[in-house]
């Protein structure tokens, strides 16, 4: 009796230490040099016309080769729920990376959101990431 009560206990403990859980994809923005090793301190505070640079790290690998990366600024006095898209970019990506790296300006002191969307399905992002400009 007790070794089938012990079978019982290890069979289900097997099955859930094996399967690996599937890692998000990220997003690490930075005032400074992003390095391969992400040592990097991710920030969320930057001055007006600094450069922001961001990095997009996706362990298991990009689904599809195309990302629209938009950047919005949230505001109360637009139309569109609050958001006022900045910049689009469209990019197209090996699908054997895992990582992708660029930089931005921004302008205007403000609240802003970067968002990245698979270009097959551009409804839902895959990261959303806030940050505020002074």
């Amino acid at each position: 009796m007790k070794k089938l009560v012990l079978i019982l206990l290890i069979i289900p403990l097997v099955f859930l230490c094996s399967f690996k859980k599937k890692e998000k994809p990220f997003a690490i923005l930075s005032s400074g040099t992003i390095t391969s090793e992400y040592e990097v301190r991710n920030e969320r505070n930057f001055l007006a016309q600094q450069r922001i640079n961001y990095a997009i790290v996706a362990p298991d690998g990009f689904k599809t080769p195309g990302i629209r990366i938009q950047l919005s600024k949230v505001d109360e006095k637009t139309a569109n729920w609050g958001f006022s898209i900045v910049q689009t970019k469209d990019i197209y990506i090996d699908m054997a990376q895992k990582t992708y790296s660029d930089y931005i300006y921004v302008q205007r002191s403000g609240r802003y959101v970067l968002q990245l969307f698979y270009l097959n399905n551009k409804d839902y992002p895959f990261i959303h990431k806030e940050f505020w400009v002074h």
